[in-house]
């Protein structure tokens, strides 16, 4: 058994392909935009086996729509969000030249 579960492990490589980016970093930026209501982050669910969220772990194409949606989102706050591509390495997020927190740039858009 534990033959079988090693052999179902990912490499370092291979977890970058599927996912780039801090995975679950940049999943929670969607959903938080989704959440909010902005528009075009609707079909994420990923209890939905048809929800993009789902699709764009094999198709790098959907996954770098999806992040320059992000991007925009931040972009439209003066946020600069540097999607790293790297699975386990976080993005970037950068205010009028300065670095902060995923969750500083979200209260940047919330008006907070």
């Amino acid at each position: 058994m534990s033959e079988e579960i090693n052999n179902e492990i990912m490499s370092d490589d291979e977890l970058n392909n599927v996912a780039g980016g801090s995975w679950v970093e940049f999943t929670a930026d969607m959903l938080d935009a989704k959440k909010r209501g902005i528009p075009g982050f609707e079909n994420l669910d990923i209890s939905n086996l048809n929800s993009d969220l789902i699709k764009m772990i094999g198709d790098s194409n959907l996954r770098h729509q999806y992040v320059d949606k992000v991007g925009a989102v931040f972009a439209a706050h003066g946020i600069t969000m540097e999607y790293n591509g790297k699975f386990l390495e976080n993005n970037t997020y950068t205010y009028k030249g300065k670095q902060i927190t995923r969750e500083q740039a979200w209260n940047i858009i919330d008006g907070k």
